[in-house]
């Protein structure tokens, strides 16, 4: 399994993924899944209830110099009694040609992180951030 760490907290949570967004579930599960598809991608849950649910990649091994904990990132965020997800990357990792993402500042362990909202099952971009995920590895490791 691409899940190395949390695993049995991940399985717990999605149990209790209110039924109301099972799209939502959907596409986090097929972004996890494409993440899981990497030759060396290897993923941890991360469990921070009231802020976030976060499904972390590193790379396995990681590219030589690379101190960069993670190169993708999945985190439930609750809104209310709503829930989003944020996808993200590190900024300098990827592209963003059709402008969709949003560059944060300190995003992602206080580096600049491109990040993406993702409210629903969008087959549309759910493809535009699997190209994103294909190609972080390539950049990270500085193909």
């Amino acid at each position: 399994m691409y899940i190395t760490q949390g695993a049995d907290d991940l399985e717990k949570y999605l149990a209790a993924w209110p039924p109301a967004r099972d799209d939502l579930k959907r596409a986090f599960l097929e972004l996890a899944q494409e993440a899981g598809s990497l030759e060396s991608a290897r993923g941890s849950f991360l469990a921070r209830p009231g802020i976030s649910h976060s499904l972390r990649f590193t790379l396995e091994p990681p590219p030589p110099g690379r101190e960069r904990p993670v190169f993708f990132l999945i985190d439930v965020v609750e809104i209310g009694d709503d829930l989003l997800l944020s996808v993200c990357f590190y900024a300098d990792e990827i592209s963003d040609p059709d402008g969709r993402g949003n560059e944060i500042p300190g995003a992602l362990f206080g580096e600049t992180g491109y990040c993406f909202d993702v409210e629903d099952h969008d087959p549309e971009l759910l493809a535009y951030l699997k190209a994103r995920l294909h190609s972080a590895p390539r950049a990270a490791a500085g193909v």
